[in-house]
């Protein structure tokens, strides 16, 4: 077995919004790990090599495509062949607010039952989780991201509290957060802002906010701009401009959503509606 050498790649991100979450990208690792554990509970996705794991009594093989589930403070040791992970290290209070909102009470640890997940609808989603946490996009739609996602992790691995609590409709709530999108559509509004306004936790928020509007607060918001960015370019606002003044960080952002919900480009909405200036796209 190898030891570490330069061709180990790591990078690390920080999330401060979702309470200093803690993302790893790892590659071209080969390495024997001694025994030891994690502070915060890490789902791994494995997408090359190969992880040999020892945990839980037994040896567990993790291929690409799998996912390793470690719960905080489990000793384990591991042994890595030209590996590349990804993984999402989730501290334990974060795990703890979730799974009340969902089960109503703190599933017994550990959190995690299956060391290695199979599911490739599973990885998928984590995966796709992964990359809206590194990508340049809304505050508000990375925080409903990461709940929604850990919400059918915590489904999954803990099937004795599979049955969801139930919502209330919460007309009001929903409609301050709604007036608020409304008015603050261009900013770059957190979910926790949103939870202020309503004055529920922004896990319970977010499971009524789509329960009743049938859309997550963030597709909302993205609508509302959407609607205000037409009216701009009808005036004669380039793409960018319009953009920009509706609250997307760039025009491919804009783009790329204008054509999601419109089914047209900018610079096609444009030409359609016979309005002269910079089309491009």
């Amino acid at each position: 077995m190898k030891v570490e050498d330069n061709s180990w790649q790591l990078k690390f991100w920080r999330v401060p919004h979702l309470d200093n979450l803690e993302l790893l990208h790892g590659s071209n690792i080969t390495y024997d790990y001694p025994r030891h554990m994690h502070e915060e509970h890490c789902v791994a996705l494995m997408l090359r090599g190969k992880e040999i794991t020892n945990c839980r009594g037994k040896s567990h093989i993790a291929l690409p495509g799998n996912v390793l589930l470690i719960n905080a403070d489990e000793v384990h040791s591991s042994q890595s062949f030209e590996t590349e992970y990804i993984v999402i290290k989730i501290k334990q209070n974060i795990l703890n607010r979730i799974a009340f909102d969902i089960f109503g009470c703190e599933p017994e640890t550990p959190y995690f039952s299956e060391f290695i997940n199979r599911d490739k609808l599973m990885f998928r989603l984590l995966l796709n989780l992964y990359r809206k946490l590194t990508e340049n996009i809304s505050l508000l739609e990375q925080e409903s991201e990461f709940i929604s996602a850990i919400e059918q992790l915590l489904t999954q691995q803990n099937k004795n509290y599979s049955v969801l609590q139930p919502v209330g409709k919460e007309p009001r709530c929903v409609k301050s957060v709604r007036d608020y999108l409304k008015s603050h559509y261009a900013e770059n509004v957190s979910l926790s802002q949103l939870a202020s306004v309503a004055d529920l936790s922004r896990f319970y928020l977010l499971r009524v906010f789509r329960s009743q509007m049938g859309v997550p607060p963030h597709e909302y918001q993205t609508q509302v701009r959407i609607t205000h960015a037409r009216k701009l370019l009808r005036k004669g606002y380039s793409i960018l401009d319009a953009a920009l003044e509706t609250g997307f960080f760039d025009q491919s952002h804009f783009s790329r959503n204008f054509k999601r919900i419109t089914g047209r480009t900018p610079g096609k909405y444009l030409s359609e509606s016979n309005i002269v200036q910079d089309r491009a796209e």
